[in-house]
């Protein structure tokens, strides 16, 4: 009777450790799982300025639109809120551009390029969040292009 009783009190604390155990490998992959996945867009975005310079560089470099003789090319481009866009003017003929419609131009407050020479820039820093057209009142009809301030 005696080495049976000493087995269980041998077991006893294995027992509790196993249990402590098991309870520790459960809890660890309950609490994985709550793990709430990244969104695409910003797992996108950590790739691709993946440091502090990086990002630095990306938010400080302004983008450019080129003014052609076919219209804005790209005629769309997305940015941060404070980046800038740089209008080139690549075309042979005068070129300005302007909020489209016009009477956008409170959102937009400034934002004239007047008349751009051939060769000629104008950039604009983009402060508010939104989607703004600006056009070249020279062809408002086919010269347009979409600024994506996020």
């Amino acid at each position: 009777m005696k080495s049976l009783k000493s087995q269980s009190g041998f077991m006893l604390p294995i027992l509790i450790l196993a249990a402590v155990a098991i309870f520790a490998v459960v809890g660890y992959l309950y609490f994985r799982s709550l793990e709430i996945e990244k969104p695409a867009l910003l797992s996108k975005f950590e790739e691709q300025v993946s440091d502090k310079a990086n990002l630095d560089n990306w938010v400080k470099t302004p983008a450019e639109i080129m003014i052609t003789k076919d219209g804005f090319v790209p005629s769309s481009v997305s940015i941060m809120a404070g980046q800038q866009v740089t209008f080139i003017n690549q075309d042979t003929n005068v070129h300005r551009v302007i909020p489209s419609p016009p009477s956008t131009s409170k959102s937009l407050p400034e934002f004239d390029s007047e008349d751009l020479q051939p060769t000629d820039s104008f950039t604009y820093s983009f402060e508010n969040i939104g989607t703004f057209t600006v056009s070249n009142n020279k062809n408002l009809g086919g010269y347009k292009a979409t600024v994506i301030v996020n």
